[in-house]
């Protein structure tokens, strides 16, 4: 008995110490739990600011892209990445396109593409490069009309999504420029001019047959002091005191003595105030040729020495030049 007596208050001892001991883990969980609740109260607050300040610089940044894209007076497009839907175009893009607001946010870019091949090679350049620059390709407008567009893109977030912004600038009426300039040529590289061929020192030369008022024999001619080499003098020509130049000595050839088929071209020189009437001295005339523009050549700089302007340019033919002239005097 007496030893049962010593267990029961052993072990009434022991469940004593256990239960101080559970109370104070009570106390510690109570606290555990308070600590836990606050915290989670204030990440909550937190977050929420955060969050809000989030949301907050998006709509600024939503805001100052708006505020850009009505500023630059050209379209700017901005497209999901993932599947190329329009999210936004400024007022300049449905001027151009002739698109409402509305009609722009039911498309996707690959509806304005005339070639989506084009749209390919766009989205290529742009995972390459990061951005893409003076891209040139035609686009679709709301009345089926091509609009030739220089495409500057870069990547830009969005309504919280990936996106592409793209400033497009119209090219249309510098390429209607181009093409008719083009035109315009190729009907001027196909436009005959007749020119009087003529010889000088056994090359062939020659001047614009428009230009060209007679061609006579030579006759005597009146030296004048004071003036050039070239200058050989006046002749009388029909009641007319018409100056004549040797025009070997006026292109720097070597002077020849004059034979029977030496003649004289009697031409207009300068535009209409100014025209007068000269002579010029050749070694013979040969020919009246019709030359394409095409066939023309600019005067090549280094084999020629053209400071007075004379020499226009040089035609070819099959096995032949001639040195066309744009006067004789």
């Amino acid at each position: 008995m007496g030893n049962m007596t010593e267990t029961d208050s052993s072990l009434e001892k022991k469940v004593g110490d256990l239960t101080k001991e559970n109370e104070k883990l009570r106390k510690k969980i109570r606290r555990l739990k308070k600590t836990m609740d606050i915290t989670s109260r204030h990440s909550d607050v937190v977050a929420g600011e955060l969050e809000e300040k989030v949301e907050a610089s998006i709509k600024e940044i939503e805001a100052r892209v708006r505020l850009i894209g009505e500023t630059i007076p050209v379209p700017v497009i901005i497209a999901r990445l993932s599947d190329g839907k329009i999210m936004y175009v400024n007022e300049h893009s449905c001027r151009v396109f002739g698109f409402s607001f509305e009609e722009f946010m039911r498309k996707t870019v690959s509806e304005l593409y005339e070639n989506l091949a084009d749209q390919q090679v766009f989205l290529k350049m742009l995972a390459e490069q990061g951005r893409v620059s003076n891209f040139e390709v035609r686009l679709k407008k709301s009345d089926g009309e091509l609009l030739w567009g220089d495409l500057f893109s870069q990547p830009l977030d969005f309504k919280e999504e990936p996106c592409i912004l793209t400033v497009v600038y119209d090219l249309t009426d510098r390429r209607k420029a181009e093409n008719e300039i083009r035109r315009l040529k190729e009907e001027l590289d196909q436009k005959e001019v007749k020119y009087l061929i003529f010889k000088l020192d056994g090359a062939e030369y020659g001047i614009k047959l428009v230009k060209v008022r007679e061609i006579v024999s030579m006759m005597p001619i009146t030296s004048v002091a004071n003036t050039p080499p070239y200058m050989k003098g006046v002749m009388n020509l029909r009641g007319r005191v018409v100056p004549v130049t040797d025009l070997r000595i006026r292109l720097g050839l070597n002077a020849a003595a004059y034979t029977e088929k030496t003649c004289i071209i009697v031409a207009d020189v300068g535009e209409q105030r100014d025209r007068t009437v000269t002579g010029s001295i050749v070694d013979a005339v040969t020919d009246v040729r019709r030359i394409k523009a095409r066939d023309v050549d600019p005067l090549p700089a280094l084999l020629f020495k053209n400071e007075s302007g004379l020499i226009s340019g040089i035609a070819k033919f099959e096995n032949e030049i001639k040195i066309l002239l744009n006067s004789v005097a």
